[in-house]
């Protein structure tokens, strides 16, 4: 049946690669927000320990500003541009710049594997509140970061990249 394609379709093997290239993307980026979520559960337990052990104001705000952070982050993961561009549009999505696409969305991976790894750590019962401080900010390290290769992504579609 491909095959047949391919004789009565002269650019169906192009269409289709780039077809299966943005679908992988689909899976990536649905696999990148339900990774950021596992972050935002750990934060949120995380501030439920805070709010009940008392005395940690100074840091429960700060959890509370980067679980609405991680939240939106999700969304906007979830939601980011697939590769596709209208058949007339001023910039066109070649098979090169998807391949970038993915890649670029393995190392958005490589970050929240690192986010989740702290994350878990201040869900831990045993977290002092002298780590506290510390994993707040390589939290909010990893965000920043993960702030700055999102945006790059769409750089990426857009051909602003080498």
């Amino acid at each position: 049946m491909y095959e047949k394609l391919l004789m009565v379709f002269p650019g169906y093997r192009g269409y289709k690669e780039k077809e299966l290239i943005r679908e992988t993307d689909r899976v990536v980026r649905d696999r990148l927000f339900r990774m950021l979520r596992k972050s935002l559960d750990d934060l949120r337990r995380s501030y439920s320990v805070m709010v009940s052990r008392g005395g940690l104001g100074e840091y429960v705000k700060r959890v509370e500003s980067l679980i609405y952070r991680i939240d939106a982050l999700a969304e906007k993961t979830r939601h980011a541009p697939y590769g596709y561009k209208p058949l007339f549009h001023v910039t066109k999505v070649d098979e090169e710049k998807l391949v970038k696409m993915l890649e670029h969305d393995l190392q958005l991976a490589d970050l929240i594997t690192s986010l989740n790894s702290v994350t878990g750590r201040l869900a831990a019962p045993d977290v002092t509140a002298g780590e506290l401080s510390t994993l707040l900010s390589e939290v909010e390290k990893f965000l920043s970061e993960y702030e700055v290769k999102l945006s790059e992504r769409e750089d990426i579609l857009a051909g602003f990249t080498r």
